[in-house]
């Protein structure tokens, strides 16, 4: 299963509130000043923070409660900023019936737009049942 396109923009106060969170000290992710000297056009996202996309895709199916995740696993093909507008899609994998249990492999894709993958995001997800 694959959900429809959905576009994305991770500004400034986002990435101020992942940083914060999760205790990230580097200054590059909350002094725009610092951005120039480290010559970067904008600023950077966190390399794990692209996840947050699922808080903005309404994903077209329904994963039933309880949900146990397994595992999660983050790779960055391309640097990615805030302020740019980056497509997101959903994909559900390598599903696999085990007892009373559904075995998932849910994807996040992350597209610039020149249509470069920029982000994958994989969870393994376990559930009782995929609707």
């Amino acid at each position: 299963m694959k959900s429809k396109e959905f576009e994305v923009i991770f500004t400034q106060e986002d990435v101020r509130q992942f940083v914060q969170l999760i205790g990230d000290q580097n200054v590059i992710y909350q002094c725009p000043e610092r951005v120039q000297d480290d010559h970067f056009e904008k600023i950077p996202l966190p390399p794990t923070m692209p996840m947050i996309a699922y808080k903005w895709l309404k994903i077209p199916w329904e994963l039933q409660q309880p949900i146990i995740h397994r595992k999660q696993k983050s790779t960055q093909h391309q640097r990615m900023y805030t302020d740019e507008i980056y497509r997101a899609i959903v994909e559900v994998t390598e599903p696999f019936q085990r007892q009373n249990f559904t075995f998932i492999k849910q994807t996040l894709y992350l597209y610039n737009d020149e249509g470069q993958l920029c982000f994958e995001g994989e969870s393994d997800l376990i559930l009782e049942d995929l609707t």
